[in-house]
């Protein structure tokens, strides 16, 4: 009888094994998206259906730009850090959008690795400027731990005991408790640079990639339990409900057991992604991947709990288009992703086809973070321009399928329009914003005073909408130039002045 049960329960578990549940971690914040990645295992994995529509319901203009979260709290507001490298502001704000405060080191420096929220509603994350720092839920330093040298731009983690887990630029693994003190500090090999700790189902192991090479997995007291020989793993791993843990080096996506025994290997394209993937319910691997031919555009793909090739979505838009964000889904396997170096987010079903697809206010407007999934189904998502610049626009945005007009954007685009640039005189870089009423290609050129073109700014198809880019001229002379935006048979032109 003994032995009939255990076979029904093998039987079982080959049939339903892919089917993911989600872990029980109560030294997390009891919120729908508490940590970056979402969970210890980095599932990135919401139990709430997402915006089905690009809609915008709220956003915010953020003048620093964001780096760092959201992430929501048990009391459903949202945290995030800067991203602008003279500010160091930590903020929290309603999920509807209002201020309620911000944190201030005076350091100067910006947050710099993902943000978690305990239990206790405590804020942690690490800086640029060497500190780890704790946060009460109103703002207030709980407390600070300097090291040598700067966190980020990593995730942290947290153990069943509630012990934070951190990695600084020097390559050291961290271990603190909820106190702030120091619970020991490892180093194997080259160390653990730019790399970020997950945790295993039960929370006793901590799975990290090695700078150059391999995958190590370290006991919750600092000793090593194995190590997994491969090549140079970019990002963190994830781990699914049987504790299975997937990674990608710079040739495979793997699957291995929990005692470092190879389940599966997939190699038909090109990885070394920065993105850290992501697993749906039914146990199907999402990874950013590169196409093996030309022109070698990027590609999301999507692994069955096998091992078995799904199917794959082709980044067509920009062959400079790349994806470093950590990989989100909902609860019905769409997949949430913008682009670091292109032009778009994206919603992408879980049989690969596209639901919707949303154009970023500018080319040098970039997702350098993953978004969170509340339980209305709202996706909130904070971005920031590649460049260190102030006075940034869109930078918070709330998108969710029950409301269809856009906070100070709500009336319908009837006209073409192309304001002053901003500043202006400016001496190293000022954005120009414009706005198309109907879909076709734009361009905006640069000319100087006696006609002649001297930069071409945009050239490429757009959507009806608003956006705004920036203008760095750099072997451009002190002087007065003007600005001419074409879409189909209308043109205007603007004055602006460099002064160097």
């Amino acid at each position: 009888m003994i032995k009939a049960v255990s076979f029904a329960l093998f039987l079982s578990y080959l049939v339903y094994s892919q089917q993911q549940m989600d872990i029980l971690w109560p030294t997390l914040a009891d919120s729908p998206w508490p940590m970056v990645k979402h969970d210890p295992q980095f599932t990135g994995r919401s139990p709430f259906k997402g915006p089905q529509t690009a809609t915008i319901v709220w956003f915010l203009d953020l003048p620093y730009g964001i780096y760092s979260g959201p992430v929501i709290g048990e009391d459903r507001n949202l945290y995030f850090g800067s991203y602008f490298y003279s500010a160091d502001n930590f903020y929290c704000y309603t999920n509807d959008g209002n201020y309620l405060w911000d944190f201030s080191s005076g350091r100067l420096l910006p947050p710099a690795s993902g943000i978690l929220i305990d239990s206790s509603n405590t804020i942690y994350f690490g800086s640029a400027d060497k500190y780890f720092y704790a946060l009460n839920a109103d703002g207030s330093s709980k407390w600070e731990f300097q090291t040598e040298h700067f966190f980020g731009p990593t995730l942290m983690n947290i153990d069943l005991q509630g012990n934070l887990y951190s990695t600084n630029n020097s390559g050291q693994l961290f271990s603190f408790n909820s106190s702030g003190n120091l619970n020991w500090s490892v180093t194997y090999e080259s160390g653990f640079h730019q790399r970020s700790p997950v945790l295993s189902t039960d929370g006793n192991t901590i799975y990290i990639a090695g700078k150059d090479s391999n995958l190590f997995a370290v006991n919750v007291d600092g000793s090593l339990k194995w190590k997994f020989n491969c090549r140079r793993v970019q990002t963190a791993p994830i781990v699914d409900s049987y504790n299975n843990i997937y990674f990608i080096d710079e040739l495979s996506l793997f699957s291995i057991y929990p005692n470092s025994d190879i389940r599966w290997k997939f190699s038909d394209f090109q990885f070394g992604s920065y993105s850290i993937p992501a697993i749906n319910y039914d146990g199907n691997i999402y990874a950013i991947a590169g196409d093996t031919v030309a022109p070698y555009y990027k590609l999301l793909i999507s692994i069955d709990f096998n091992g078995n090739y799904m199917w794959k979505y082709i980044f067509d838009d920009e062959v400079s288009d790349d994806f470093w964000q950590p990989l989100i889904c909902d609860s019905e396997g769409t997949v949430y992703v913008g682009s670091t170096f292109g032009y778009n987010y994206y919603a992408i079903s879980s049989d690969g086809t596209l639901k919707w697809k949303l154009p970023l206010t500018s080319p040098i407007q970039q997702i350098g973070n993953t978004g969170a999934i509340t339980e209305n189904g709202t996706l909130f998502l904070g971005a920031h321009y590649t460049i260190l610049l102030q006075h940034q626009w869109r930078t918070l945005m709330a998108i969710r399928d029950t409301v269809t007009s856009v906070e100070n954007d709500s009336k319908e685009i009837t006209a073409y329009q192309l304001e002053q640039n901003f500043p202006n005189p400016f001496n190293s870089a000022t954005i120009i914003k414009y706005t198309i009423p109907q879909s076709g290609r734009v361009t905006i050129k640069v000319y100087d005073p006696m006609g002649g073109e001297v930069a071409t700014l945009l050239d490429r198809f757009h959507n009806a909408g608003s956006y705004d880019m920036i203008f760095q001229p750099k072997d451009l002379a002190n002087g007065i130039y003007f600005y001419t935006l074409t879409s189909g048979s209308y043109t205007t032109t603007k004055k602006l002045i460099l002064l160097k």
